[in-house]
């Protein structure tokens, strides 16, 4: 059986407006970090992103703070391409341009599956030995365990007896 790759509206690979490829980042996995910021980005993760082409994703730190955010540059460009529904050099668009895109670094993937996490990144994650990858869907995040572990245990508390709606296939090949 075939596997489906979903996908949205966005830029395709020759910049033109179509669709892209949807990463699908799921499971969380911890990997150690070496003393110069090199991490394995964990198997599954990276068999989401293009086999061809520059092997990159961009890391950012998280608007909500503690861990950092990190996504394909599909998801990127959707994120940049959506600071267009706010007015022009609004506070809104200030505001998210310079949290996210502005502070977005792109960190390639060297040919041992390893990524190199920028040194101010590292420090606003309070990152030390272990690194925690999180699985979020079209993106992922990285976390100090100890930290991820606190936040996790706070998401469950808060989403115990809520409810999710699907959203309808209707678009989606």
């Amino acid at each position: 059986m075939e596997e489906t790759v979903w996908t949205l509206p966005g830029r395709n690979k020759t910049g033109k407006r179509g669709k892209t490829p949807m990463a699908l980042f799921a499971g969380t996995y911890e990997n150690r970090i070496d003393r110069k910021g090199r991490v394995s980005l964990p198997a599954d993760f990276r068999a989401e992103l293009p086999a061809e082409g520059a092997r990159v994703v961009y890391v950012y730190p998280s608007p909500r703070g503690g861990g950092l955010e990190a996504c394909d540059r599909a998801f990127m460009q959707r994120m940049a391409d959506s600071l267009e529904q706010f007015d022009m050099f609004s506070d809104e668009e200030d505001d998210l341009a310079s949290i996210i895109v502005s502070e977005a670094r792109r960190v390639s993937i060297d040919g041992e599956g390893r990524i190199l996490l920028p040194s101010e990144l590292i420090g606003f994650a309070e990152i030390d030995e272990r690194v925690t990858f999180v699985g979020r869907g079209a993106r992922f995040q990285i976390w100090d365990p100890a930290t991820f572990a606190d936040k996790a245990a706070e998401a469950r508390e808060r989403a115990k007896g809520r409810t999710m709606r699907l959203l309808p296939p209707e678009g989606r090949e």
